[in-house]
């Protein structure tokens, strides 16, 4: 059975399985360009069916993993807190229209659409529970057989979040909390306040939660967000709406116990790092209450977790470390991307039971181009590559890291999520205290209190950090073991921890050589490993590839075996933030 799952909305995606197994999956920002696109994914399911060899027409079923006409709560919510004050009416009334103009008008003429714009064939779509569509991107790829399953976002069709328990390939829902008790809302209100971008910079906030005291957490529990009996939380959302905050507004009362909400370009102060710290630390007490009593409710020695707040690593930690779970999953895909994977999966879950989940072995599940194509793009930029055998390019590039030089690294498969996970990477040496300066001097133009992670080898992690398992997706963070934080300043967070990433021959044998060539150089197999990108979605083509590497100072660039240099260019080149 083959199943094309798509989703138009927020981090729009499309993935393709066949009797369960991926076949591929990419996000359509790879593709368009602009990070987080909420449109059709006409590029990315194009690449689906290219990587199959087949046609629209072959598929079987087309999942979505949203029930767009079940708004009824939605609607009656928004219309009870329009009639509190003209701005939510002007804001909430806005969006609304919006997202009927575009995301709802597309699922309703979604056959015709894909007719239209993709090719003629399309079988008639099926629209699927979001939450489900979330636990099934988690729980049919995880190693377990039986698991509990957290599932928390923003919203979905009237919920915010899904506990549920799963046994071989079925799930069975078991509790859900409805709007508009949200965290996903509130951690994104709190960004907006923050003065970053909700929906897009949640990360960033958990960034800058470390370097803050949690000075505010005793008046956000009292009156934001409060824990409740059962695992259930409540919102109190007249102090703090979501939909307010993403335009800007915030109510007297809130900026009372606040202070006023920083602006963009504002300064960072103390209040606004204790802020953060605040947000961070009440989040995880309510996740961690939930995830307690899922625990008790299923008896489950596993836990599969997913939804855009399963992007904070930083309470995964503490959910895999606290909760008596032998083991967390995480997927690479946790957000709105990998629900449109999860609607594949579930649909072949409904419609052909005797099909068995199937454990997704990496990440890798994009795009790849061969060295003709790397080769074109090199020489319509002018660029002179050298073709180095797979030995000496792992010494060469090895020997350069251990240098202090930076490179970037483009192989194979382009990785599924938002994560860099070692065939489209900045490699650096995690050895040097200035390494986190430089990378962001020539580079990225991002806040200096934004950490890097690392990724090691997975046979020697325990050298270097407290990794109860396996972490191949960067999906938690870990502390740093005391023998190691002068060994590895640029990828130890300020609180002492990394978000790791563990790298296995069997996942990606080139990454793994290159750590392991590194390793024997220097003695610690362990490079800093962010995103290849520079404020864009991370590079998809070659061509993306050498235009990111001509507008920054990286002294080098591996496509496959080809290694690009500038000799002389570090002084001359310069990019623009």
């Amino acid at each position: 059975m083959l199943v094309l799952g798509l989703s138009n909305m927020r981090d729009a995606a499309a993935a393709l399985v066949c009797d369960g197994r991926i076949i591929a999956g990419a996000e359509e920002e790879r593709f368009v360009r602009r990070k987080h696109v909420t449109a059709l994914p006409v590029h990315a399911i194009r690449y689906c069916l290219q990587e199959a060899g087949i046609a629209l027409r072959d598929v079987d079923a087309i999942a979505v993993p949203w029930k767009y006409w079940q708004v009824g709560r939605r609607l009656r919510l928004a219309l009870t807190s329009m009639m509190r004050s003209a701005q939510l009416f002007r804001v909430k009334g806005t969006r609304s229209l919006e997202r009927a103009r575009q995301e709802w008008m597309e699922l309703f003429r979604l056959q015709q659409e894909l007719t239209g714009r993709v090719e003629a064939g399309a079988v008639r779509p099926v629209f699927l529970d979001h939450h489900l569509c979330h636990a099934a991107s988690s729980f049919l790829v995880s190693p377990f057989e039986r698991a509990a399953i957290l599932v928390v976002d923003g919203a979905s069709e009237a919920d915010t979040t899904l506990m549920g328990v799963g046994e071989g390939n079925q799930i069975t829902v078991l509790d859900r909390t409805p709007l508009p008790h949200s965290l996903g809302q509130f951690y994104a209100a709190m960004t907006a306040f923050l003065g970053f971008r909700p929906d897009q910079d949640e990360y960033i906030v958990m960034g800058l939660a470390s370097s803050g005291e949690p000075t505010f957490a005793s008046v956000l529990r009292r009156d934001i967000l409060r824990l409740l009996p059962g695992g259930r939380f409540e919102l109190n959302t007249r102090l703090l709406d979501f939909h307010l905050a993403r335009a800007g507004y915030f109510v007297e009362e809130f900026v009372r116990l606040f202070g006023p909400a920083r602006g963009a370009s504002d300064d960072i102060t103390q209040r606004h790092r204790d802020l953060a710290a605040s947000a961070q630390l009440v989040l995880e007490e309510v996740l961690l209450g939930m995830g307690r009593h899922l625990r008790a409710l299923t008896r489950a020695e596993s836990l599969c977790v997913a939804g855009g707040v399963a992007y904070n690593c930083v309470a995964n930690g503490r959910l895999r470390a606290e909760l008596g779970f032998n083991d967390v999953y995480v997927p690479p895909a946790a957000g709105d991307s990998g629900a449109a994977l999860g609607a594949a999966l579930w649909w072949t879950a409904k419609r052909a039971p005797e099909v068995r989940k199937w454990c997704l072995p990496d990440a890798y599940l994009g795009p790849q181009f061969d060295e003709a194509a790397c080769r074109a793009a090199l020489q319509e930029a002018g660029l002179v590559a050298e073709f180095l055998p797979d030995a000496h390019l792992y010494e060469r590039v090895a020997s350069e890291l251990a240098l202090g030089r930076l490179v970037f690294w483009y192989q194979g498969r382009m990785e599924w999520g938002p994560r860099a996970l070692g065939n489209r990477s900045l490699l650096a040496d995690p050895r040097r205290e200035d390494m986190r300066e430089l990378i962001n001097s020539k580079v990225k133009c991002r806040e200096a209190f934004r950490p890097f992670a690392p990724a090691v080898l997975a046979d020697q992690v325990h050298t270097f950090f407290d990794v109860p398992a396996p972490s191949p997706f960067m999906q938690f963070t870990v502390p740093v073991k005391a023998s190691a934080k002068g060994l590895l300043p640029a990828v130890t967070h300020v609180d002492g921890t990394a978000r790791v990433q563990t790298v296995t021959r069997d996942a990606n044998p080139r990454f793994y050589e290159l750590l392991e060539t590194f390793g024997r150089l220097t003695g610690v197999p362990v490079l800093l490993n962010t995103s290849f990108n520079v404020q864009e979605p991370i590079v998809c083509t070659p061509g993306e590839a050498v235009r990111c590497f001509q507008r920054t100072q990286v002294e080098w660039l591996v496509l496959g075996n080809l290694l690009v240099g500038r000799p002389g260019q570090t002084s001359q080149q310069h990019h623009e933030c």
